[in-house]
Order: structure tokens, then sequence, then C-alpha cells
């Protein structure tokens, strides 16, 4: 396992292709908590390598950014996920963050951990200015997960993704790095 860093708790580790079993496990063990429905074909193991081979495409051409965390303790599943997903570099900067966090681990400040070493590798390393985060009114866990590690609120966005076959609103959020002028 190449670990990119390591926080307090977790290993950090870029996606690669040989992760697409533990990516299945972790998406199966968290299939109903995730509440994302996706057809029976999603959770295959073809379908994670396939998963994978796109995230490095998109890894390599520097317009994503993910993440897998293990516990420092336990190498064999996945507890967190973290990816910066729409990079854009030139004037802008700029990703948008997703996350998520095992049911067996939640309000354990893995989440907190994981998304907070993303932002500061983010800022310091990737040298991003601004990262958005796009969250459902109704999961409070992720509404005060992004805000425990910086964000501002910034409004509401209508209709903003199609899940589970309805139009669903978000809240943008957002993080600065007010720090560094490139």
């Amino acid at each position: 396992m190449a670990i990119l860093y390591e926080t307090e708790r977790l290993q950090a580790v870029l996606v690669r292709p040989d992760h697409a079993q533990a990516m299945l496990s972790y998406e199966k063990r968290n299939k109903l908590f995730f509440s994302i429905i996706h057809p029976q074909s999603y959770y295959t193991l073809g379908s994670f390598e396939d998963i994978c081979r796109r995230q490095c495409a998109l890894i390599e051409e520097k317009r994503m950014f993910s993440l897998l965390f293990f516990r420092k303790d336990e190498h064999n599943h996945i507890c967190c996920t973290v990816q910066l997903n729409q990079m854009v570099y030139g004037v802008s900067r700029s990703a948008k963050i997703g996350y998520s966090v095992d049911k067996d681990l939640i309000c354990q400040g893995y989440g907190k951990e994981s998304v907070s070493s993303v932002i500061r590798h983010a800022f310091d390393q990737l040298k991003l200015h601004r990262i958005e985060a796009h969250i459902m009114p109704a999961n409070t866990a992720s509404l005060a997960l992004a805000s425990s590690v910086g964000f501002s609120e910034e409004g509401l966005c209508k209709s903003y993704l199609y899940i589970n076959g309805r139009w669903e609103d978000h809240l943008r959020f957002s993080i600065l790095n007010d720090q560094n002028v490139f």
C-alpha cells in the first residue's frame, strides 16, 4: 500500500486499480447507509475495476484527487473516502469535494480527520484556492462535518443532482485558501 500521507489515526492512499475489491466491499457494506440506489450491476468487481481505472486516469490528468483512508490499526477495510472532483487550475484553482464515512465509524471523528487533511493537502500541495461542497439539506451529519472543518454556507442550489429518481436541492458551501497567492 503506497501511503501518500498519514494523519493521527489514518493512512491516506491515492486510488489505484488494485483497490477495486476494497472499494466494492466498502460500498456493499454501506449500501443501505449511503441510501443512493444503484443497479445491481454497480455492485460487481468489474464495475469497480472500471471506476478505479477512470479515477486513475482523472488523477493522472490532475482533474481529480481521490483518496481512500484506512485506519493505521486495520489496513484491510476502507474507513473513509474523500474526492476532489472537477479540479480546475488557471485563474480558478478550484474543486468540488465529496466524502463518505463507513457506517460503523460515524461520529468518531474519522470524517473530520480525513476531510480536513485533504483540505490542507489541496491548499498546501495542490495549490487550490477554493473548494466547494454540495450537501442535501436533510444530511445533517454531512452539514455538521462541513461546518466543523471550516466550510461556509453560500446558498441553495435548486434541483442540483438527480438522486434516486428525483432532482434534489443541495446547499452549497465553500472554503477558501487565503494563505497563498499563486
